[in-house]
């Protein structure tokens, strides 16, 4: 008898505790976070990340080998056409020079002592000739010696703020190799790389966003690589930044935002991590009446802002972007803004 009643009580707790999970399913609500879908206007974007360049960067190098004795100038100081930014041993040089000097007084000498014979008949014109061609490559020497000395001391050839400076006193420089740079920050540029499938249907215009900056600025189009990269299959693009003289900097990481002319004006793009891939097709959940439910959707495809819904989706309907991994049809949530 006792037994029975164990059985009894037990039957009765486990229904009571079923009844109670249900009730306590029935009555939480799961926290979500939402989009409001915003009516669809003009063309979409597409975005790249490029980077912020100044209107003209000017490399500068030398060509004559040798030590480094000074260095005049430093990086983000600004340089007058002119002025000094470092030097390097000259001693062979000089030496080079002072010998092309030296030949081409002797040849010059004998120039002027073997003209006035030859208006006299004295000396024949083809001795003349050979006089003449003597001189003229004298002449060459030293200028090319000239150059030699002049190479040895790198010059600023315009104004700008001097970038990339990193040579320093004792250091041996290889001639061509760049040394440094003098940027034209009058104006800047951003650079970014286009996918070949949309690098045709870019526009002409935009917008840049700058985090580092904190601001958005309007920019436009002025070249076009013709030729992709053979690995990334993607083209260099340059736009001019229209303003932002006096926040922006070279080096500094942009996004370009473009109407890209793709999908229907009509689309409504919503972010890819909102979309689940279910054996019958694209589904989204929304919030009806403040449950979650699971929604059907018509995908148009892909872009850099996420995935382009054509049908299942209109202005006004709360998309829920994250919290979505718990939801079950007709659950209750709460939207955590």
């Amino acid at each position: 008898m006792k037994r029975i009643c164990y059985i009894l009580i037990a039957a009765l707790c486990l229904t009571s505790c079923g009844r109670h999970t249900s009730t306590s399913r029935e009555q939480t609500s799961l926290k979500v976070k939402t989009m409001v879908i915003a009516e669809q206007g003009g063309s979409p974007l597409s975005r790249y990340v490029g980077t912020i360049e100044p209107a003209r960067e000017t490399p500068l190098s030398l060509q004559s080998a040798g030590r480094v004795i000074t260095v005049s100038a430093k990086n983000g100081q600004h340089v007058r056409a002119g002025q000094t930014i470092l030097a390097i041993d000259n001693t062979q040089a000089l030496n080079a020079l002072n010998t092309a000097e030296a030949s081409l007084k002797h040849a010059q000498d004998g120039f002027d002592r073997v003209s006035k014979v030859h208006s006299k008949g004295v000396v024949s014109d083809q001795k003349m000739v050979e006089i003449e061609s003597q001189l003229a490559q004298a002449k060459s020497l030293y200028a090319a010696a000239k150059r030699q000395v002049e190479e040895c001391t790198l010059i600023a050839p315009c104004d700008g703020v001097l970038s990339g400076l990193e040579v320093q006193k004792g250091q041996t420089v290889i001639p061509g190799t760049k040394l440094c740079a003098i940027l034209d920050m009058s104006g800047f540029s951003v650079r970014f790389s286009v996918p070949e499938a949309e690098v045709k249907r870019l526009a002409s215009g935009g917008i840049v966003e700058c985090s580092a900056a904190d601001t958005i600025l309007p920019v436009t189009i002025t070249e076009k690589n013709i030729t992709a990269n053979p690995l990334t299959h993607t083209y260099e693009v340059t736009a001019r930044i229209k303003g932002g003289t006096d926040i922006l900097m070279s080096g500094m990481v942009a996004v370009v935002k473009m109407p890209n002319g793709e999908a229907k004006e009509e689309d409504i793009v919503i972010p890819a991590q909102c979309v689940l891939l279910k054996p019958e097709g694209p589904t989204v959940w929304v919030i009806e009446q403040g449950k979650a439910v699971r929604r059907m959707i018509k995908a148009g495809g892909y872009q850099a802002e996420g995935v382009r819904v054509s049908e299942g989706l209109q202005a006004g309907d709360s998309l829920i972007t994250e919290g979505y991994q718990k939801l079950y049809t007709g659950c209750k949530v709460i939207c955590d803004l």
